[in-house]
């Protein structure tokens, strides 16, 4: 008898933690497909210099919780840069990097850039970008920076675009 009720106990436990695994993740599907995709065309342009601007895409992921995640990649290199930042309301802030490739900011090797800005009514997020240099741990401001293009000011637009 004694056995048996052992058993019993530690089937139901093996229930109770198949049933509670399940539920942790469906609640992670739920709030990842919570999540509001979107793809954007971007330019990036030296208010000083030169008026082409750096073409790119940014894919991102907005979050109830505003957090934002995703991919940025410039139109001549396929190499998706990761992106992490928030998102208050209209306000956004996100960093790109760090990227082992040259974005064409100024930012160096394994550096990555900030990008501040709002979105407007139709998506478009509009701003700023700093291009900080990461030298291990600690970011130094582009006024700080030595070379001359980590002084430069970019403009940072992003246009929804259907991704299909």
């Amino acid at each position: 008898m004694k056995r048996t009720v052992t058993s019993i106990l530690v089937s139901l436990t093996a229930l109770a933690l198949i049933v509670g695994a399940s539920g942790t993740a469906a609640r992670a599907q739920s709030s990842a497909s919570s999540a509001t995709e979107s793809h954007y065309a971007t330019a990036i342009t030296p208010v000083y210099g030169s008026k082409y601007p750096i073409a790119g895409h940014l894919d991102l992921q907005m979050f109830p919780s505003g957090i934002v995640r995703g991919y940025y990649h410039n139109a001549y290199q396929k190499a998706f840069v990761q992106v992490t930042g928030g998102r208050d309301g209209n306000y956004i802030w996100f960093d790109i990097g760090p990227s082992n490739v040259d974005m064409g900011m100024g930012a160096e090797p394994d550096g990555r850039v900030h990008v501040v800005g709002t979105v407007d009514a139709n998506g478009a997020i509009h701003g700023q970008i700093y291009a900080n240099q990461v030298s291990g741990n600690s970011m130094t401001l582009p006024l700080q920076n030595s070379s001359a293009t980590g002084r430069d000011q970019y403009l940072f637009v992003a246009t929804p675009e259907v991704k299909g």
